[in-house]
């Protein structure tokens, strides 16, 4: 994406990147209380209701806080794994692709930020001390491992913006040629489906506002985890800025927005049919990283099978730019004087 961007473009993209941002983060509470009704009523027993998660997140804030050794250095992580996972969900696209020209990360830098707010949430647990300590300690662990394991995912969609990898395989059917990334986005879903959850009993630390901010932040990583996960193994739901005018992006972005919404919906289901596994937490991260590693080195070997000329391609492509590049200095010193 090197050509420059339009001002209307800007206008557009920035309120619309606000939006997706602010579905995102208000969405994860409600998505973490469907996965515990839908849970609930597999397994046989009383669940919260849907709503019930975002009526603990506000009953907490407006709780006071513990006044004990250690609550404000868990209030600060606290505070810190909000703000991480709310840039991992600006970072993640939900409906629309990012406007040509405009910066956007990369999946390593995306999964750098949702890790680093794994860590942060596992530090209250750590500074609770007893059992919630050896359990925090675990998990901050497994977040680290979490980008050696994710390494064949990483080469599979390249060093380039993630947008821009997701445009170019925009138009591949799962069920074929997209059938690799269907894979990557699968090995990208084990990480909120088989993450362990935190007993309350591990939040002794935390009350009132932090507590709060910790499961918004909580609910926030498992959406953006989601929504990357689904956007990976199937991006032909995401609007294309530029395949059209902009009231064809503005449509299509529309269109965009409710089949995310259904996307929550079939994630829902999926990761409460996940959880009911009882797996040991230690066992639980084993088999987590490991089926992330062998999934994506599936994913990779796929891909090659499938587009076996793609890199191929793509170094053709470089030594004609080179090419062209060096053949029009040599016309500039030739027309010099």
């Amino acid at each position: 994406m090197t050509h420059s961007i339009p001002w209307g473009w800007v206008l557009l993209f920035l309120p619309l990147l606000g939006l997706q941002t602010l579905a995102m983060v208000f969405a994860a509470p409600w998505l973490s209380g469907l996965v515990g009704r839908v849970a609930g009523r597999l397994s046989g027993v009383s669940a919260f209701p849907v709503m019930g998660r975002w009526q603990d997140i506000w009953h907490q804030f407006r709780r006071s806080r513990l006044q004990q050794e250690g609550a404000q250095l868990a209030g600060i992580a606290c505070a810190a794994a909000l703000v991480l996972a709310v840039l991992g969900c600006a970072l993640v696209p939900a409906f629309t692709l990012v406007v040509p020209g405009f910066p956007a990360p990369g999946l390593l830098l995306i999964c750098c930020v949702l890790v680093m707010a794994l860590v942060c949430l596992n530090i209250p647990c750590v500074l609770g001390g007893g059992l919630g300590a050896v359990q925090g300690a675990r998990g901050m662990l497994g977040a680290f491992l979490l980008l050696p394991a994710l390494v064949p995912v990483f080469l599979l969609c390249g060093a380039r913006d993630f947008s821009d990898f997701l445009a170019t395989v925009h138009g591949l059917s799962p069920l074929t040629d997209g059938a690799p990334f269907v894979l990557a986005g699968v090995a990208l879903f084990l990480v909120p489906a088989l993450a362990w959850p935190v007993q309350d009993g591990q939040l002794a630390l935390l009350a009132g506002p932090e507590r709060a901010m910790w499961l918004w932040a909580a609910d926030c990583v498992q959406v953006a985890w989601v929504v990357l996960a689904l956007d990976t193994a199937w991006p032909g739901s995401l609007a294309l800025p530029d395949d059209g005018g902009m009231e064809q992006w503005l449509s299509q972005c529309m269109l965009g927005f409710g089949l995310w919404g259904a996307k929550l919906l079939l994630a829902a289901v999926l990761l409460a049919l996940v959880r009911l596994v009882v797996l040991p937490p230690l066992r639980r991260a084993r088999v987590r990283l490991v089926s992330i590693f062998l999934l994506g080195v599936l994913a990779l070997q796929v891909t090659w099978s499938v587009h076996p000329f793609l890199a191929e391609r793509e170094d053709t492509s470089v030594s004609a730019v080179l090419q062209d590049n060096s053949q029009a200095s040599a016309a500039g010193m030739e027309d010099t004087p």
